[in-house]
């Protein structure tokens, strides 16, 4: 748990430029539809970083609150929505209180994934929406080499997902699955190391080598290509909305 919030404290100032998904209107836009359109009530971002997600939710009209395990990340968030620091898996908030809670692109960091889904359960108002998303493979046969990228750029990296066994772990206790959204984003990955000051310069150019040469099929599926020197390629998102049971 310390070494990821160190990691993320040294990324706290420039983490909402780093990558292009943070900061995506499609992709926003697609969480705040998977937690019922036409509805407004109270939202909860679990691990929210900079509150990139929560402030499109008050934009939206929605009452956001926020939590982040790393103070310096809960200090950026909270200029725009009320934000604590604490880790997800203890939720500093009565039973019942929320419509909504949200959590992207945290769960493959978590030291327990079942107890923050059972916090966000405890959490949710009877009905509520769990709105969980997370880069996965295109398919299994790109799967093995993202994989292999992950655990090489992500030293806090815990496990592995595609959207089957994301699914099956939203489903093992606590909710049902109403919905699911798949979106392609484009990612600079050239960027996306420049704004991680964690890695050294050696490790940057060895995860870049890993998907500018990657191997077939995965370059065809991730639209891999380098252009002026910088290379691009395809991310995978899933974005589930579940019921809480």
């Amino acid at each position: 748990m310390n070494k990821v919030i160190d990691q993320f404290t040294t990324r706290a100032e420039t983490y909402s430029a780093s990558a292009n998904w943070i900061s995506d209107q499609k992709l926003i836009q697609e969480h705040i539809a998977a937690a019922s359109p036409g509805t407004k009530g109270n939202v909860l971002e679990l691990c929210c970083g900079t509150g990139m997600v929560g402030r499109n939710f008050a934009a939206a009209g929605w009452h956001i609150c926020g939590i982040d395990l790393t103070r310096a990340m809960a200090e950026e968030a909270n200029q725009f929505f009320p934000c604590i620091c604490s880790p997800a898996e203890q939720v500093p908030f009565l039973d019942n209180a929320f419509d909504v809670v949200v959590l992207r692109q945290a769960y493959f960091l978590l030291n327990d994934g079942q107890k923050v889904l059972a916090e966000a359960h405890r959490v949710l108002k009877p009905g509520g929406v769990f709105v969980f998303s997370q880069t996965v493979p295109f398919s299994a046969a790109d799967s093995p080499w993202l994989e292999h990228i992950h655990r090489t750029k992500q030293a806090q990296f815990r496990e592995f997902f595609t959207e089957e066994s994301l699914r099956s772990q939203l489903e093992q206790e606590f909710f049902r699955v109403n919905d699911v959204r798949r979106l392609p984003v484009r990612e600079n990955i050239t960027r996306w190391l420049d704004a991680a000051p964690e890695l050294s310069t050696e490790k940057r150019a060895e995860v870049s080598s890993l998907i500018a040469n990657a191997p077939e099929p995965y370059r065809s599926i991730h639209k891999v290509k380098v252009v002026d020197g910088q290379v691009l390629e395809d991310w995978n998102w899933v974005i589930f909305s579940a019921e809480k049971k």
